[in-house]
């Protein structure tokens, strides 16, 4: 009985073994080689210095994704609690002569798509 037992524990101790072995050769790229192959791909444009700066003032307006309870809503927590964030500033709107310009320029260069298929006329 004590030779069984002892036989267990040490074929348990060589199979344990032999699998941190097996884990760890992955040609000489050991456990990290998945996350740095990935980041090295990724190539950023932007500094560390740069993303912290976004990040703080995303969360000084709150323009960051809400994970409210077990629930993930999709909406922003200056789109929740309004009342947290300063107002985002209004953009002033093209005026209709603005308007008119670049239909009648995008007319001349040809960019505008025919619509041939009959569809809404408007009216």
């Amino acid at each position: 009985m004590k030779t069984s037992y002892a036989s267990a524990i040490v074929l348990a101790i060589s199979a344990l073994a032999s699998g941190y072995a097996a884990a760890g050769d992955h040609g000489g790229r050991g456990y990290q080689s998945a996350e740095s192959d990935s980041a090295s791909s990724f190539a950023s444009t932007k500094t560390r210095a740069e993303v912290l700066a976004e990040l703080a003032e995303a969360q000084r307006t709150g323009d960051i994704v809400a994970n409210v309870g077990n629930s993930n809503s999709g909406k922003k927590l200056n789109e929740l609690y309004p009342e947290r964030y300063p107002a985002k500033p209004v953009v002033q709107g093209k005026t209709r002569a603005q308007v008119l310009a670049e239909l009648a320029e995008a007319q001349r260069n040809g960019e505008l798509v025919a619509n041939l298929g009959g569809g809404h006329s408007g009216h």
